[in-house]
């Protein structure tokens, strides 16, 4: 990480001085992003380990009824998601009690823990097993946008922030060539042989042990710290984060932005209990605004249908003609990588230049658009419509509308929630806030995850209808009640939020003015002035002192 004139960074980072994009913040970027590759692997993992000849001869399914399987099927996929419901609401008592750094350590333990006994070829083992894992993913989904939000400098808060899903999709689309590669054994006994689906289940036990290993060693974060009463030690290590000393202008600047929200919300709200924090949240108009629109951008993100295709893909691909087995797992491993090669062009420039609205506006278009041509497809071609050459024509543009709609959500729903919802919400009910979203996330999943073999076979091209509206309604919302986030500090969200929500359209982009929290800036203005100030009259006085000197 570096500053100077670099091309990927926006123009605020350009003007930050360049010691604050250094290896310590690299190293925490790192260690921390692991958590993204909890639901990464689980989710691009356990969608093509279902369709494993060896899985099934495992785990009793190969002599079941076709509804029998999808019930298995739904239930195996969508426990992840069950526990991720209960691990998102509990993070939130440990992010706020234990702190944010340690938190997130025992959370990537307990996701060792549930993928270990995911090993293990036993039904109920594995449904414990990936529901302990679950609440690891939850949780980690939760902590670590909240520790990368509240470490990084504004100008690449999006950028850090954002890592976390792109570590999603780089597990994402590894997972999903594992899974081919594993498809593609063919030695006699395969079929009976454990070893294949547990080389694929197995992989995402290494970013685990990484994080685990890694955590110790980053700092905490400075809000937390100055929130808690330890502004001596959060001022430490926010210098000791930007690489600056304490009396520099930026951290002085970061300093007194974290200490006057601090002090806000200490004058303004007594104590810290829970029933304060949600009275805070439901009883004061601009945290309500923040926090129901996090929980709308959830709620949109979930109802794109992107978890029927992460989950049920390579079923999706031969719906619209391609061939069953190895054929539909390179399709999805294509699929992948398509969504982290987009991905990491949305972290890397558009984020923290273009900023989150417009992508997320011109992403959620495609995808809906992408939808709604599987949903006429399949409505007027039917499924499973195979031809002597192979796929026919229609499916062929369909998988190029997946491809698309792959990289609408990659610049869109996919990162966009997450940073907004991160970077938002004042720190005093940051954590309730975010575990509340990402309850709302994680049970919405199980839902869909659980209800998606079903309702493909029930509902068809239904399904596909219903995702293309939902995702239209979204653009529409996110058009009128997301403002732009890009350049503006999480101090100055508060001042954001006092419009109606449904004007940020007309104040969707900052002024210089609006960066910053009101009032600090003069402080910080003032206090430079009086500086400077007395500096000219130390200079005058040893000017003075010269003069009467030389006159003896």
């Amino acid at each position: 990480m570096a500053g100077g004139t670099s091309i990927w960074f926006s123009k605020d980072a350009q003007t930050d001085p360049k010691e604050i994009f250094n290896l310590r913040l690299l190293y925490l970027l790192i260690s921390v992003a692991w958590g993204g590759c909890f639901y990464g692997f689980d989710t691009g993992n356990i969608g093509g380990i279902l369709t494993l000849k060896s899985f099934e001869n495992a785990f009793g399914m190969a002599s079941m009824s076709e509804v029998e399987i999808d019930n298995r099927k739904g239930t195996i996929a969508a426990m992840l998601a069950a526990g991720g419901s209960a691990g998102s609401i509990l993070a939130a008592p440990t992010s706020d009690f234990v702190g944010r750094k340690w938190s997130v350590f025992l959370w990537g333990a307990v996701f060792l823990t549930g993928a270990a006994m995911q090993m293990v070829a036993n039904y109920d083992v594995l449904i414990a097993g990936r529901f302990i894992g679950g609440m690891g993913v939850g949780a980690s989904s939760m902590l670590t946008p909240q520790f990368l939000a509240e470490n990084s400098p504004k100008s690449i808060r999006g950028s850090m922030t954002a890592t976390y899903n792109l570590m999603i999709l780089m597990a994402l689309m590894l997972a999903f060539w594992v899974n081919y590669g594993v498809s593609l054994w063919s030695y006699q006994g395969v079929e009976t042989d454990d070893t294949q689906w547990r080389t694929a289940m197995g992989i995402q036990l290494i970013p685990g042990g990484l994080m685990c290993l890694m955590i110790p060693f980053v700092p905490e974060t400075p809000r937390f710290l100055i929130n808690h009463g330890k502004s001596e030690k959060g001022r430490k290590h926010l210098s000791m984060l930007r690489k600056l000393p304490t009396d520099h202008p930026y951290v002085q600047l970061e300093y007194q932005e974290i200490t006057a929200q601090v002090r806000y919300e200490q004058e303004c709200y007594q104590g810290h209990s829970y029933w304060v924090v949600m009275k805070d949240i439901f009883t004061i108009k601009s945290n309500f605004q923040r926090f129901f629109l996090a929980v709308m951008l959830f709620l949109f993100h979930k109802f794109t249908g992107t978890d029927s295709l992460n989950y049920y893909a390579p079923e999706i691909f031969q719906l619209i003609g391609v061939k069953e087995g190895s054929s539909s797992l390179l399709t999805t491993g294509v699929y992948g990588v398509v969504k982290f090669v987009v991905t990491i062009f949305y972290v890397a420039y558009l984020v923290d230049r273009v900023g989150r609205r417009l992508p997320l506006l011109v992403g959620a278009t495609m995808q809906a658009t992408a939808m709604l041509y599987l949903a006429l497809y399949l409505r007027f071609a039917g499924s499973n419509t195979h031809t002597v050459g192979g796929t026919p024509a229609g499916g062929i543009v369909g998988i190029v509308w997946i491809y698309i709609y792959a990289l609408g959500w990659s610049f869109g729903h996919s990162v966009a929630c997450y940073v907004v919802a991160a970077e938002i919400f004042p720190t005093r009910i940051r954590s309730v806030c975010m575990s509340v979203c990402f309850f709302i996330n994680w049970i919405v999943d199980y839902g869909i995850t659980r209800a998606t073999p079903n309702m493909i076979t029930e509902m068809g091209w239904g399904v596909f209808l219903l995702y293309a509206m939902l995702t239209y309604a979204g653009v529409i919302f996110i058009f009128f009640c997301l403002p732009e986030m890009k350049g503006r500090s999480i101090e100055s969200m508060d001042d954001l939020f006092q419009r109606p929500l449904w004007t940020m359209w007309r104040h969707a982009y900052p002024t210089e003015e609006e960066r910053v929290r009101q009032g600090v800036m003069d402080i910080t203005r003032k206090a430079e002035n009086e500086d400077h100030a007395t500096e000219k009259k130390d200079e005058g006085r040893s000017e003075h002192t010269e003069y009467v000197r030389s006159r003896g």
